[in-house]
């Protein structure tokens, strides 16, 4: 289940939320779509089984093959590329939107959720779970560990210019997967980019 579900800054201090809607969920204000991470931590729910690892398990002919960390956006991510996994050079593209959110299993939505999935990861940089030792969130003592202190993983996708968010509110939807199939509870975030000036 999700224990931590936010914004990072690009020096890795934990963003408090800007707002909270009259339904509980936390909104991030930023001025740019891009240069900061958007940050997922879990911890084992009734089952009791770890958390799974994997950020992006693609295969275009069974929709039923997802990652654990299953997360979409309800505005396309930067020029909302249908192609999966488009996140190295020479070509980056964006992520397509979900919108309403939907974890209905077919082909375009698990191909969404590894699109974006494939962008959080681990430190030695390939798509994956952290550990508390390689977290991406560090507080005053300068020493790199979960936000939630209950969480036992932790994913972290850095937001880049070429796939950030656009300007307006952005529903962001998680669940989280245990090592055995068993789904978690969702959780929502939303982020909110209001540019200078307007």
């Amino acid at each position: 289940m999700v224990t931590f579900f936010g914004v990072v800054n690009a020096d890795d201090s934990v963003m408090p939320p800007s707002d909270i809607t009259t339904d509980g969920i936390p909104i991030y204000r930023r001025r740019l779509g891009f240069g900061f991470s958007v940050v997922v931590e879990g911890r084992p729910g009734a089952s009791r089984r770890p958390v799974g690892m994997s950020a992006f398990a693609p295969d275009p002919s069974d929709p039923t093959v997802r990652p654990d960390l299953q997360i979409q956006v309800t505005q396309p991510l930067g020029n909302g590329s249908p192609e999966v996994c488009d996140n190295s050079l020479p070509v980056i593209g964006g992520v397509p939107a979900v919108n309403p959110p939907n974890f209905e299993v077919t082909q375009t939505i698990s191909d969404r959720l590894n699109d974006l999935g494939c962008r959080f990861l681990t430190g030695d940089g390939v798509p994956g779970s952290r550990g508390s030792a390689d977290a991406c969130t560090v507080f005053s003592d300068g020493v790199p560990r979960f936000v939630n202190r209950a969480s036992t993983t932790q994913y972290c996708g850095q937001i880049a210019r070429r796939f950030g968010f656009a300007a307006g509110d952005t529903v962001v939807t998680v669940q989280l997967r245990d090592s055995v199939g068993n789904l978690g509870p969702l959780a929502l975030i939303i982020v909110r980019i209001v540019p200078l000036g307007a």
